[in-house]
């Protein structure tokens, strides 16, 4: 019997989702408190095989003499200590691509929602304020703009198929540039990580769609804000670090660019700075969300499937799908 053990308290829904999916053989054991749940994790995880889940502290791992795998039912996994995985020869998998409709939806939300305005005269509209018809007041399209997805993976190319269906211009990067991704994209450009400063200058829009490595944090600063279009917009749907905040401050209230929509943060709960230290969720020119891009039923469904699919692959001896590179974070 194999010991399947999930890191938070499952709804019934959830629960009957994995055991419709799991093979035999397989015994589920689960905290009952969200609130609890790392103190309840240690007392079942001893003689636990896999580990289902998001987060886990050390000292659950290091309980875990059996453990063997880790199945993340989330597409990022750089909260977990990927030193101590290699040391004790644990396997990480992700849940990566389960969110990449949800996620990609979210991006082009944000944009319509600063294109069209909403936020702001919705505000209005609930203070009995008629936005009247005057220059200042027009909207934007986003047909014939030109959209730039900084990271072409799963989400990146979900956001460039309903970009190019808006009417779009798609411009990309990625780590390594696959020729037959352009056309089965449809996309105007594709290039690799040489080519940042392109997209920078050639975007309307710019969607951040990187994982979270070493690599990666930072690698939007200064210099690179500058690059941008002054009415260009920023969307954040995957790691707040990859920004620094600091020059994304300076370049929302200078003019660099002329908005930005956040649903990816530098803190979070319960840190006192959350969600960002310099308050840069209450500028005017910021639409801000408590990084719930991916935070959708289905997305759900789908990486508790992949999970179970997972758990079955690794009782069989099969490959496992999304298996994380320790070495380079994702």
């Amino acid at each position: 019997m194999m010991k399947v053990v999930l890191t938070w308290p499952p709804s019934s829904e959830e629960l009957r989702i994995l055991l419709e999916n799991l093979r035999k053989g397989v015994e589920i054991a689960y905290p009952l408190s969200r609130k609890s749940r790392f103190k309840e994790l240690l007392e079942i995880v001893e003689d636990a095989d896999i580990l289902v889940g998001g987060y886990v502290p050390d000292e659950v791992i290091l309980r875990a003499r059996k453990l063997k795998l880790i199945q993340a039912i989330t597409s990022g996994v750089e909260r977990l200590n990927f030193k101590l995985l290699k040391e004790r020869g644990i396997i990480l998998a992700s849940a990566s691509g389960a969110n990449a409709i949800s996620a990609a939806e979210m991006a082009l939300a944000l944009m319509l929602t600063i294109a069209k305005r909403i936020v702001e005269y919705d505000e209005r509209m609930k203070r009995g304020e008629w936005v009247p018809y005057a220059r200042e007041t027009m909207l934007s399209e986003l047909y014939g703009k030109t959209l730039g997805i900084v990271g072409l993976g799963r989400v990146g190319r979900e956001i460039a198929l309903r970009a190019k269906a808006f009417g779009m211009r798609v411009i990309a990067i990625k780590k390594k540039p696959e020729p037959s991704l352009k056309e089965e994209l449809g996309l105007d450009f594709l290039g690799g990580p040489n080519d940042l400063d392109y997209i920078l200058s050639e975007s309307d829009y710019l969607v951040i769609s990187l994982p979270s490595t070493p690599e990666t944090r930072g690698i939007i600063g200064e210099r690179e804000l500058k690059k941008m279009k002054r009415g260009a917009v920023l969307i954040n749907i995957s790691r707040g670090p990859i920004i620094d905040e600091k020059a994304l401050l300076k370049a929302l209230k200078m003019g660099w660019i002329r908005a930005a929509g956040l649903d990816a943060w530098w803190y979070y709960p319960p840190d006192p700075h959350c969600p960002s230290k310099l308050k840069i969720h209450t500028l005017k020119n910021v639409v801000a969300t408590p990084h719930k891009a991916g935070w959708t039923w289905e997305a759900r469904v789908r990486a508790l499937k992949l999970a179970a699919e997972n758990i079955n692959s690794f009782l069989e001896g099969k490959p496992l799908k999304n298996v994380v590179d320790l070495d380079r974070g994702y």
